[in-house]
């Protein structure tokens, strides 16, 4: 097949040269700067007007500042560069994390509701699992179960859902196939973030790559039919289902929809994204109707990632092939017993002077002592591979090494070896820069606070404070 270049594509699925022009000179343009403030750990507004007060500007694209509906989970931030916004100490301490806008859309849109179970299939490195997950402990809710295939990026999704200390939620490690027919119907919500070319990113920040790969998106369009349907039979009947990706043709998205309601013609139904200002114009690869329940973002009309969004309902009931993973029947390695309470709940007061209470259970493994609450979830088909919290270092077993996270879970219930700090002495240490303390704290891993509020751990050694992230 003869090679097309990405451009000439373009050009040949929009509606006009106007439209093809305007998506030229913006396509590769720098996009607004944009975070996600963790609303569970603080008061969201509150520190919206501290920053405001330091010349921050916080503001809605105007696709979302003029839609009916309330998507302001991810806001765009002016004023305070790039650089700046990884290395703030809010960053730092995981009170927000920099997300785009669009990106952040697909969680806002399932709508998830207080006692929903949800599925998030494609999870790493984990941005949308927060807002979920964040979504359902401000309204007293109820979980997430995160899955990732890939070893690599479930690090990272085990690394960010630990920072943000967002105990309502499990990892999961299954292929895609195979969710379905293990949970079957276990779901009230599905976010499927597809695997897929991921156009939004590749032709965006990569100057050298010129041409459009066909052959490729055909093939992930084939696997992608292939798991919708299968991560369709996790859901719920009634439940809802999103599916979105970072990519731009048609083949990954509307002709993946269409596949799937040509089969399940009387099982699921296609329903409204409610964006107002979106966009839907590929009426000839969707017929008009549908093509109107879908949303497309594109880098020239909404200033965006491009992006697309389809969202499904559940209306029958549909067949799998029951399956059991052995892993339950294999012996945990894990010691639960007493004497490892008995160790914990003691270091946690003398050093940090946490009253423990039956609310948390603590368990080690060779290298870490975890925690996790006693909150039990209906679990009978899918192994977990985590849903715990490690918050201390087993160093020969037996000394006693506070990891970061120790913070983020007892944060209100501490009352030892704290440091408070101003404004300006909070940025200098997040930039890595020592702090002179001549307090009484020498050798001391201190917990850092600022205006009441808990951040992260940090080390007096000799008169200086340093950054232990």
């Amino acid at each position: 097949m003869k090679k097309q270049n990405y451009l000439d594509f373009v050009h040949g699925i929009l509606s006009s040269e106007e439209d093809f022009l305007l998506f030229k000179e913006f396509y590769q343009k720098r996009l607004p700067k944009s975070i996600k403030l963790i609303q569970s750990r603080i008061c969201g507004k509150e520190i919206e007007a501290f920053l405001k007060d330091r010349w921050w500007k916080f503001y809605l694209p105007d696709f979302l500042a003029s839609s009916w509906n309330s998507f302001d989970d991810v806001k765009c931030v002016e004023n305070i560069d790039v650089k700046s916004l990884w290395s703030h100490s809010f960053h730092n301490a995981w009170l927000f994390y920099i997300q785009e806008i669009s990106a952040g859309l697909s969680a806002q849109v399932l709508g998830v509701e207080k006692w929903d179970v949800v599925l998030d299939l494609c999870a790493a490195p984990g941005w949308k699992t927060v807002q979920l997950a964040d979504r359902l402990l401000n309204l007293w809710g109820w979980h997430v179960f995160a899955n990732e295939l890939s070893f690599a990026r479930r690090k990272a999704l085990v690394f960010n859902l630990n920072r943000c200390w967002l105990y309502n939620t499990s990892i999961l490690w299954y292929d895609w196939v195979s969710v379905g027919d293990l949970a079957h119907e276990m779901f009230d919500k599905v976010l499927v973030d597809a695997p897929c070319s991921w156009e939004g990113m590749q032709y965006k920040y990569d100057k050298n790559v010129v041409y459009w790969d066909q052959v490729g998106a055909e093939k992930l369009a084939k696997l992608q039919k292939e798991l919708l349907l299968s991560w369709l039979k996790a859901l719920k009947v009634w439940g809802e289902l999103v599916y979105s990706t970072c990519t731009l043709n048609p083949y990954e998205n509307e002709w993946v929809i269409s596949y799937v309601l040509e089969q399940l013609w009387d099982r699921v139904e296609l329903i409204n994204v409610d964006i107002k200002w979106k966009s839907f114009w590929l009426e000839k690869y969707l017929d008009k109707w549908k093509a109107q329940l879908v949303a497309r973002f594109w880098p020239h009309i909404q200033k965006t990632w491009w992006f697309f969004i389809a969202k499904f309902r559940k209306l029958k009931s549909l067949s799998n092939t029951a399956k059991v993973d052995e892993r339950f029947l294999k012996k945990s390695e894990y010691d639960y017993s007493d004497s490892l309470r008995s160790r914990v709940v003691d270091y946690l007061m003398e050093e940090r002077g946490v009253i423990c209470d039956e609310k948390y259970q603590f368990f080690a493994s060779k290298d870490f002592v975890y925690v996790k609450d006693n909150t039990e979830i209906n679990n009978k088909w899918l192994f977990i591979e985590k849903q715990w919290i490690p918050i201390i270092k087993l160093w020969f077993r037996w000394d006693f090494i506070p990891q970061q996270w120790i913070v983020t879970v007892f944060w209100n219930a501490m009352s030892k070896n704290i440091v408070e700090l101003d404004y300006e002495s909070l940025q200098k240490i997040s930039d890595w820069s020592d702090i002179p303390w001549n307090y009484w704290l020498e050798g001391k891993f201190v917990c850092v606070k600022w205006n009441s509020i808990w951040l992260f751990l940090a080390k007096q050694v000799k008169n200086l404070l340093k950054m232990k992230l």
